[in-house]
């Protein structure tokens, strides 16, 4: 066994199992970026990379307790309200903190569209203008929940708001 260098040995073995290490934190973390990562394809406004920050916050503070809306549907002032509201329509909320807000905000204010200053702000997807404007043709139930947009919207609860049940898929 001459030339067995045993320090050489211990070197490669280290680089060996440095790499397959480096390749299993490759893997899970392409796997778990996967899995954490939201398909915004179906989102009434198809979502650039830099807006996507902005609506995973969205999707994980509103939508963990209640059906997502598209920001659409709303306008801008009462988005701008909601957020920054910890007593949201009877449950008492934790502020949401400076780092989320500010995407969170850049992300509604850039998809929703403002009211005329002189226009009263609804609070309510059915009272909402833009609502009605997303909905032309559409005999909307009164009053409007949120559960009820699955009706149409068989993906709502993916943020799929293009995905339409097959009685509209072909409506003018």
């Amino acid at each position: 066994m001459k030339g067995l260098n045993i320090s050489k040995i211990r070197q490669h073995w280290r680089w060996g199992v440095g790499a397959v290490l480096l390749m299993l934190c490759a893997l899970v973390g392409s796997a778990l970026a996967a899995i954490a990562t939201p398909d915004f394809s179906g989102t009434v406004d198809v979502l650039p990379l830099n807006a996507q920050l902005g609506a995973q916050i969205y999707l994980r503070r509103c939508g963990s307790c209640h059906l997502a809306v598209p920001p659409e549907t709303l306008p801008t002032q009462a988005w701008q309200v909601l957020i920054q509201d910890t007593n949201h329509y009877g449950a008492t909320l934790e502020p949401i903190p400076r780092p989320e807000l500010v995407p969170l905000w850049n992300y509604l204010r850039t998809y929703s569209r403002p009211l005329p200053n002189d226009a009263q702000i609804p609070f309510r997807v059915g009272r909402s203008p833009f609502f009605r404007i997303l909905h032309p043709r559409v005999e909307v139930p009164r009053p409007v929940t949120l559960d009820g947009c699955a009706q149409c919207h068989p993906k709502a609860t993916l943020f799929n708001f293009r995905e339409l049940s097959p009685q509209w898929q072909d409506s003018p």
